[in-house]
């Protein structure tokens, strides 16, 4: 998988019943405008949680990587929001990720994983413990190392769905009433 992940939730149980219902009675047009706008409501709210639940980081401008300057990003800085169509009478999903460019060091992606998911704190190993290593089959160099600790993932972006799962079927009741509106109106 690659380093952008991203929290994506379904509307399902009793309450997606009703909402599919007032759904198909707007027609695909209005109710594809319904689901979307619905959707991009709730994917802000989640976004905000997120951008709030990330750990802050140092706030220089840049950094010093190996004797290079590089630019020094945050993580809350790139959270991103993705929704997709409504289909033939289906509810769909929606995505709140974290912007890549790959290969740029203008985007948080090196370290997004370490945040999210946690990480092993190594050191290189010792002469008696790459002997160790050697006897027990480990050849490459790379993996002399020896795990000193762990830094538990912070699991932002599934914690801000949860906190925000609430919020979702109100949230499309309000933007199929809004639809509806809009159609009186017009």
């Amino acid at each position: 998988m690659r380093n952008g992940f991203r929290l994506i939730v379904e509307i399902d149980g009793a309450g997606i019943e009703a909402v599919n219902r007032k759904l198909k009675a707007l027609g695909d047009v209005r109710a594809s405008n319904a689901m979307r706008n619905g959707f991009r409501k709730w994917t802000k709210r989640v976004a905000t949680i997120a951008k709030s639940m990330i750990p802050p980081g140092r706030s220089a401008p840049t950094e010093k990587v190996r004797g290079e300057v590089r630019p020094n990003p945050h993580i809350r800085d790139f959270v991103i929001t993705k929704v997709a169509g409504y289909s033939k009478g289906k509810v769909i999903w929606a995505a709140v990720g974290v912007k890549e460019l790959r290969g740029s060091y203008a985007t948080p992606h090196w370290y997004l994983r370490w945040v999210e998911f946690g990480h092993d704190l190594k050191r290189a190993a010792t002469d008696e413990e790459r002997i160790r290593l050697v006897t027990r089959g480990e050849r490459r160099r790379k993996n002399m190392t020896v795990k000193v600790g762990e830094v538990a993932g912070r699991f932002y972006l599934r914690r801000a769905g949860i906190a925000a799962e609430p919020y979702l079927l109100p949230i499309m009741e309000q933007a199929i009433a809004d639809q509806v509106l809009k159609d009186w109106a017009a």
